[in-house]
């Protein structure tokens, strides 16, 4: 399975989008991760492992992209060939923040929803030592923090709607990128701008 994945590399919890890429086949296997150096973010397509490898080829924050083409890994450090990987990869980063912003926003809805959950359990717990006429009281409660429930329930299911659809177009922003990125990665090897690290 392929990732692309918008990375942050600072102290906060990394945000991530993700799309499966299809269009490969074993004969045209491209992972990489491009390293930012201005604010520690990096996008990648490919494995944990390359992940891992490409941060240790990388010197403190400087700008790095690390490729792996079939069975050869590769650096390249040239600042014009990176600036052209960032371009290609800016249309992904940007849709990888919204589908960060998305996130948030279903976390908070998350986080409104177990509140209502735990008062709903509170009112249960108190239904349970009630007489008949707190009961009614109580059940009023219950059947509102239920409609409130069900609120909560219908807005997260529209924003993973919102998701998926941009899920979709993840996927098909890295089907248009791969040949781009192939074609400067073979430049990159061919201009002997891409150091060999296997």
């Amino acid at each position: 399975m392929r990732w692309i994945v918008p990375l942050l590399l600072a102290i906060a919890p990394a945000q991530s989008a993700l799309a499966v890429s299809h269009g490969s086949d074993a004969s045209d296997r491209l992972s990489y991760v491009l390293f930012d150096g201005n604010d520690g973010s990096s996008m990648m397509s490919g494995s944990s492992d390359d992940f891992r490898r490409a941060r240790a080829h990388r010197a403190g924050h400087s700008p790095l992209l690390y490729v792996r083409l079939d069975d050869a890994a590769y650096v390249i450090r040239d600042a014009a060939l990176l600036a052209r990987a960032h371009a290609i990869m800016e249309p992904q980063r940007q849709l990888g923040d919204r589908q960060g912003e998305l996130g948030q926003q279903q976390s908070e809805l998350g986080s409104r929803q177990a509140e209502l959950g735990d008062e709903q359990g509170r009112l249960g717990a108190l239904m349970a030592n009630s007489t008949p006429l707190q009961m009614a009281s109580l059940a009023t409660r219950q059947a509102a923090l239920g409609e409130r429930q069900s609120s909560l329930g219908a807005q997260q299911a529209a924003l993973g709607e919102r998701q998926e659809e941009l899920g979709r177009q993840q996927e098909h922003l890295a089907e248009l990128a791969r040949p781009q990125f192939r074609a400067l990665v073979d430049e990159a090897i061919q201009r002997g701008l891409a150091q060999r690290v296997d």
